[in-house]
């Protein structure tokens, strides 16, 4: 039953919404990571179209490599130091190889700024949204993104920028704790945490902890209230917007497992509608002039009854293919069809979809168990309802296959559909 259900992947068919879309336009993805099912997502939903897809990589192992819709680029040197400089000559090689303008999705926050800033460049070979660089490095760092929401009266967990040991001795005077110790850039290697999130649960745990302090300093750190106990959820807003900040296509849904289990990325989510997080994330949007995908985390919190930001990605999210409509519509689908010039059909949200990343809830699940969140016949029902995997799918199964073999053996396999440049 959920292997079917694994297998509900929107394809185009006769008398669906893509029926007259016009899909030969390619797509480039910068970039594919080895362990990361984004790139792989984003290969499958256009691939199932019929759109040509590639994709930029630096590793053989990536799951791109295997996916029967699509075909990579190595720039193995590519990492995340690489200049812009370097960046732009490789993806003008790729261009003149593909032969035609292109639609380039970027992955992370990294790519993202690159994309924005290089745009002038970059127009002239690609098609991709456009949005103000400024704004995009505003939301990429959590501390001006914070005041920036906090600016247009969006809710937002209080959060303290350390400057040195003194002020977080300052801070410990009057700090409700747990708190989260966060970096303000994650793509800036410098002074951040050593994990991405660290819940801290007493003044003493966070002057005696040292993932996060440097010497002394703190250039890239953040102190943020963490918002728990019973009635917290966390909830996710994905849409995109056209070059006027109209939102065409949207969904929200929340996190029912995650990892780390109470700060992380949802490794179980279900869509269910929402009013405020989407009246919020439209007015907010909107007024700050946003264009493109966006995926935005919130968390309610019971003590106030308000939902309260806490990351705004100005790209794809890694959890896009949980938004997936009722007809087969994601934000990937939308921003492809809007950028190469053609109307964006409607969908509707999918009530209860769920949506898995199969090893890292079973992680999740065993933690959570653990910690007396579930017992074994509710984890079991919380299966009910699922829709997609991130890894597994029927009709496209070698990634899958290959991220199980790795576990197991050390040798991979080279993929048939590998071009080198």
């Amino acid at each position: 039953m959920l292997l079917t259900k694994l297998n509900n992947n929107g394809s185009r068919a006769a008398g669906s919404i893509f029926s007259d879309c016009d899909f030969s336009t390619p797509v480039l993805i910068l970039k594919c990571f080895e362990d990361s099912y984004i790139g792989l997502g984003i290969v499958r939903s256009l691939g199932r179209l019929g759109v040509p897809v590639y994709s930029v990589v630096n590793d053989t192992r990536a799951p791109a490599n295997f996916s029967r819709y699509g075909k990579t680029f190595c720039f193995p040197n590519l990492t995340d130091r690489t200049n812009d400089v370097q960046l732009l000559e490789y993806l003008a090689e790729v261009a003149d190889k593909l032969g035609r303008k292109s639609v380039l999705i970027p992955t992370t926050d990294l790519y993202a700024r690159f994309v924005s800033r290089q745009r002038t460049i970059l127009e002239s070979s690609f098609l991709f949204q456009k949005c103000d660089p400024d704004l995009v490095e505003s939301l990429c760092s959590k501390q001006s993104m914070n005041e920036l929401a906090s600016g247009h009266d969006v809710p937002t967990a209080r959060t303290f920028v350390p400057t040195s040991m003194m002020s977080v001795h300052e801070y410990t005077k009057h700090a409700l704790f747990p708190v989260v110790v966060k970096a303000v850039d994650w793509t800036q290697v410098n002074g951040r945490p050593s994990t991405k999130s660290v819940i801290m649960h007493s003044s003493d745990e966070l002057i005696n902890n040292g993932s996060f302090n440097n010497g002394g300093e703190f250039p890239n750190v953040m102190l943020q209230e963490y918002i728990g106990g019973r009635g917290t959820l966390d909830w996710i807003f994905n849409g995109y917007f056209d070059h006027q900040s109209n939102c065409l296509f949207y969904s929200t849904g929340k996190k029912l497992r995650q990892a780390p289990i109470y700060t992380g990325y949802s490794t179980l989510g279900e869509c269910s509608a929402n009013q405020i997080v989407y009246d919020t994330s439209v007015k907010f949007l909107r007024n700050i002039g946003y264009t493109g995908i966006v995926d935005i985390d919130y968390r309610y919190d019971p003590r106030d009854g308000l939902y309260k930001i806490l990351d705004v990605n100005p790209r794809v999210g890694a959890t896009f293919r949980l938004f997936a409509g009722r007809y087969g519509l994601d934000v990937i689908r939308a921003m492809y069809l809007d950028i190469t010039g053609q109307k964006v059909p409607h969908d509707s949200q999918m009530e209860g979809r769920k949506w898995i990343v199969e090893d890292s809830d079973l992680r999740s699940a065993y933690e959570g168990y653990k910690n007396g969140d579930f017992n074994l016949r509710s984890y079991l029902g919380s299966f009910r309802g699922v829709r997609e995997g991130a890894w597994m799918a029927l009709d496209d199964p070698s990634p899958s296959i290959m991220r199980i073999w790795r576990h197991f053996s050390s040798k991979i396999l080279e993929p048939k559909n590998y071009i080198t440049t």
